[in-house]
């Protein structure tokens, strides 16, 4: 588990940039490029097609990185071993990243009227 608070005090825009070097066996490999993404490996390159991993962001399945706020992260997990394959099947195969992100909080609305007479 990655803390996200240990994430946010980095120099990056992206949740991914602040895993680089945090996370034992993660490999992020990043071009250099302005606003290019880094690529995630979790279970390494020794298999043939797409490594990219599972993305679960607040139970939604994706494997697009994702691109919002490191602020409104709470939480990250990273699952890279057989308990990835066990919960979410092949889509899990090359790891899985689940991102739990805060939730607003409701407050009764407050409306303030000024005049001039």
């Amino acid at each position: 588990m990655v803390d996200a608070e240990e994430a946010k005090s980095f120099a990056g825009t992206t949740i991914t940039e602040g895993m680089m070097g945090k996370v034992a066996g993660v490999t992020i490999l990043s071009t250099g490029e302005p606003g290019a993404t880094p690529r995630v490996l979790i279970r390494g390159m020794g298999h043939f097609g797409d490594n990219t991993p599972l993305y679960v962001i607040d139970g939604i399945h994706t494997t697009e990185q994702p691109d919002f706020n490191p602020e409104d992260i709470e939480s990250v997990q990273i699952l890279k071993d057989a308990s990835a394959a066990a919960i979410y099947g092949t889509r899990g195969a090359n790891g899985v990243i689940v991102i739990t992100t805060k939730k607003g909080k409701s407050v009764k609305p407050k409306l303030t009227f000024y005049a001039i007479s």
